[in-house]
């Protein structure tokens, strides 16, 4: 993109049109109690040859995950991305386009909205989808507060323990100052107790989110889960991993009202965290609550098929800090991507990553539990991701150690869970090899964290 600097004389034209003397004038409004006083460290302004220099240093401090083994999870993981999804999605009327938001959209960008929603929709089982949100998280608050303005008099949130933390501090951080009260249910064996979820559940209930699998990799009693809900009338709002759709029984098959994801392994890399794709779905009976668009397909005056933006949250602009969703914008070209990458992976693609996931966590988990030191920490059947307790307890140097080796080994949970200081998540994809988890497992069975524990 090229750079045009402003002169001096530019910036007087400015003053004077705007009818200030210097720029500090266009300051005055803020109390000069709160303005910076202290004068900015900034360092003498570099040439254009040591800039190009210095930031090239800079970006080759940055270790990609997938020029390494990687077993990170927790909501980004490294799975494959079809060739076909970047060069499609490289293409210029998609990738620079704007963000489609008016109804005066492209009908190509309103067609594949139209898809995309079409998609989601048979993946998850549900009457609609919207054009995409920002985010697994904020898809996740965007739910309860859809519950919660479909159901004004009941104001109990109950969720979860096992769903990402994040997530829940993303709802907590919405709920805080509106007239609602969360209520989070334990996970202390990896997934929620039945009982404890039962106790939280009232008739001031709005919704109940859970997660499937949940954070820690684990499959919820979903259906028992769905039953008390409804039995409450309260809606049950699921957050998926959309790859585990290819084996697992469709959140609308079990009776989920809104499901939620974080879209990001439907063709986007794991790219630093972001920007990644909000997924939402929903019975239609909530349509008129959800946040963001909805594109629909009809026919213009000549009776050609043709695509319109049917429903588009608008209240944000006049009701403020009551609107039903903040959601002003989508990740259009994230969705793009999705709709591409379901395309092309079809059923049966889908079915057959999901059981590769399946079937590599499971040796994964094996091999390394053939170490005396390592145990899974939980008892319960996975999908491709399982909590692994370093008996040692060195968790933290122990996966700094294996990323010094070029293996990101996984992600400790105790900056979420203190309970399971001594544990970390893994996840292991459709990329890993039976090299690639073999390595990984020595590489963690022969530490030198482990080896100077036991001479010790």
């Amino acid at each position: 993109m090229p750079y045009f600097f402003n002169t001096p004389e530019d910036r007087r034209a400015m003053l004077d049109a705007i009818g200030v003397a210097r720029v500090d004038d266009l300051f005055d409004d803020i109390p000069a109690e709160i303005k910076l006083q202290r004068p900015l460290e900034v360092p003498p302004a570099l040439s254009e040859v040591e800039l190009e220099r210095h930031m090239k240093q800079l970006s080759a401090r940055n270790t990609a995950a997938s020029e390494s083994l990687c077993f990170l999870g927790g909501g980004s993981y490294d799975h494959f991305v079809p060739a076909v999804v970047d060069h499609i999605a490289s293409r210029g009327e998609y990738y620079t386009s704007y963000t489609p938001y008016q109804a005066e959209a492209s009908q190509g960008n309103l067609q594949v909205f139209f898809e995309y929603q079409t998609l989601i929709s048979e993946l998850t089982g549900l009457d609609v989808a919207n054009s995409s949100l920002y985010d697994g998280g904020s898809a996740a608050c965007e739910a309860v507060l859809m519950a919660l303005a479909s159901q004004p008099k009941r104001r109990r949130v109950v969720v979860a323990g096992s769903v990402h933390p994040e997530y829940r501090e993303i709802i907590e951080t919405y709920l805080i100052n509106l007239d609602a009260e969360l209520v989070t249910v334990s996970a202390l064996d990896g997934g929620v107790s039945g009982d404890e979820l039962a106790a939280a559940i009232d008739v001031e209930t709005a919704c109940v989110l859970v997660q499937q699998p949940n954070f820690f990799g684990a499959l919820e009693d979903v259906d028992e889960i769905a039953r008390q809900t409804h039995e409450a009338g309260a809606a049950l709002i699921v957050a998926v991993d959309p790859i585990s759709l290819g084996l697992l029984k469709r959140p609308g098959d079990y009776g989920a009202d809104i499901v939620v994801a974080e879209g990001q392994s439907l063709g986007i890399p794991m790219q630093y965290g972001g920007p990644y794709l909000g997924i939402m779905a929903c019975r239609e009976t909530f349509i008129r609550k959800m946040p963001g668009r909805i594109t629909g397909a009809t026919v213009d005056r000549s009776g050609g098929r043709c695509f319109v933006l049917t429903l588009q949250t608008r209240e944000q602009h006049i009701r403020r800090q009551k609107a039903t969703s903040n959601i002003c914008t989508n990740q259009g070209l994230m969705a793009l991507r999705a709709a591409v990458y379901l395309a092309a992976m079809g059923p049966q693609g889908m079915r057959e990553t999901a059981e590769l996931c399946l079937q590599k966590s499971r040796y994964a988990a094996d091999r390394l539990t053939e170490n005396d030191r390592f145990e899974l920490a939980f008892d319960r059947r996975t999908f491709k991701e399982f909590v692994v307790r370093d008996r040692q307890g060195r968790v933290t140097s122990l996966l700094d150690e294996a990323a010094r080796q070029g293996v990101f080994a996984g992600v400790a949970l105790g900056r979420w869970y203190p309970e399971l200081d001594d544990c970390f998540l893994v996840a292991v994809t459709e990329k890993r090899t039976k090299a690639d988890i073999d390595r990984w497992a020595e590489c963690l069975a022969n530490s030198e964290v482990g080896a100077s524990a036991v001479h010790a």
